[in-house]
């Protein structure tokens, strides 16, 4: 109890940095809660590597701003990185507009029956055909790809939008 106490008044102490460094930086989705909840999560960490800064508080205070500049910096590189540009994103709950989606794949009906018209496709196939078969589903390349695929478009056309390009 005594260590949260002192913790709380610790993180009391730092508020001001945390807030000055709010107005510093722009972290996107973060509200006010998340920057207090950051500034304490450092603040924690820094008391856990450090314990005898408590006693110079100067020194205490820069170690702090030092390093919860350093952690923003870390975050706002993360958000701005090409590579993580789907972080940025907002997350939407797809179930409140799921129905405007358009969906260009098969249903699971369609599927189904694809996966039937598939098989006996394949059963009526030479060892020849279920090879250059497989090597079509796999995307692979052969001579006389194109016929092939036109010979079998017959049995698949209803899945036409979906399937042997």
């Amino acid at each position: 109890m005594e260590n949260s106490v002192h913790f709380e008044s610790l993180f009391i102490s730092v508020k001001p940095i945390v807030f000055k460094l709010q107005r510093t930086y722009y972290i996107k989705l973060w509200d006010r809660d998340d920057w207090l909840q950051e500034g304490r999560v450092i603040l924690y960490r820094l008391l856990q590597d450090n314990p005898d800064l408590v006693d110079d508080q100067l020194t205490f205070y820069r170690y702090f701003k030092t390093k919860f500049s350093s952690h923003l910096k870390d975050v706002i590189r993360k958000q701005e990185s090409q590579k993580r540009r789907f972080d940025k994103m907002p997350y939407e709950e797809v179930s409140e507009f799921g129905h405007s989606i358009k969906d260009r794949g098969l249903g699971l009906d369609d599927y189904v029956a694809y996966k039937e018209i598939l098989e006996r496709v394949e059963k009526s196939l030479s060892q020849d055909g279920k090879d250059k078969l497989s090597k079509v589903i796999a995307g692979q390349r052969f001579s006389g790809k194109a016929k092939f695929i036109k010979e079998l478009r017959v049995n698949f056309q209803e899945f036409s939008q979906h399937v042997l390009g």
